[in-house]
């Protein structure tokens, strides 16, 4: 009997102790970063449980590769949350999609399409000059940005991809040859990337990549699938 009335209150007091770390944070989010050691593994066990629950309920987004709960050593102060409001999140992240930013979706510190346009007009007036002296250069060099968005909730993640890229002439035109110093950055987070996949398409005017990569945020690692495609216009200008 001693033995089974203590395994019970045990039991009592970790429920009341797990109980007393949701009131604190539900009622106290400023002062998370407060939260002992031993409240921060509880809560953070409990994250886990409710995490495998919803992946087993909820129907995953497209690009979802994988989602586990971050390491508790990688938990921002604002990933500690109340029980519900971690259950939101992970309903978000399992249910997320990604998408490809156009052109005109990015910020000003992005290649704008006026600007694009002006780069097409120097150099199709360049190669012009250059065809007339029969000196046009057979390889080129240069670098674009694209932009591809984890969308979950009200906290999308975005990524820009970019990459220095070789073009040559082939055809009356400028086509891809290569590329290289390919960069993945989240500009909220971190995105570590863990694997690319490059193919040129269209006849050599299309660079397609399929980046495979883990995002943390907010105490959740998600594993993505992101494809986004680069443009060879016959000037040379990618887009």
């Amino acid at each position: 009997m001693g033995k089974k009335l203590s395994i019970k209150i045990y039991k009592f007091f970790t429920v009341l102790f797990a109980f007393a770390c949701i009131l604190f944070i539900t009622n106290n989010s400023a002062s998370a970063a407060e939260l002992s050691q031993q409240e921060k593994e509880q809560l953070h066990q409990q994250y886990i449980e409710i995490l495998n629950e919803v992946k087993s309920t909820y129907t995953w987004g497209d690009g979802l590769v994988d989602i586990e709960v971050s390491p508790i050593e990688d938990f921002e102060e604002e990933a500690w949350v109340s029980l519900e409001v971690f259950k939101q999140r992970a309903i978000e992240r399992v249910q997320s999609s990604v998408v490809e930013i156009p052109l005109k979706g990015f910020e000003e510190d992005w290649t704008s399409e006026e600007v694009v346009k002006q780069q097409a007009i120097e150099v199709t007036q360049a190669n012009a000059v250059a065809a007339l002296s029969n000196t046009i250069t057979p390889f080129s060099t240069t670098s674009a940005s694209r932009k591809v968005r984890v969308i979950h909730g009200s906290t999308p993640v975005d990524i820009a991809v970019s990459a220095t890229f070789t073009t040559q002439l082939a055809g009356g035109r400028q086509v891809f040859a290569s590329y290289s110093n390919l960069r993945t950055t989240a500009l909220d987070g971190n995105f570590m990337r863990t694997g690319v996949n490059a193919r040129i398409t269209g006849l050599g005017s299309t660079y397609a990549f399929t980046i495979g990569g883990e995002v943390n945020y907010l105490g959740f690692t998600t594993q993505h699938t992101l494809n986004t495609s680069f443009i060879c216009l016959p000037t040379g200008v990618v887009l």
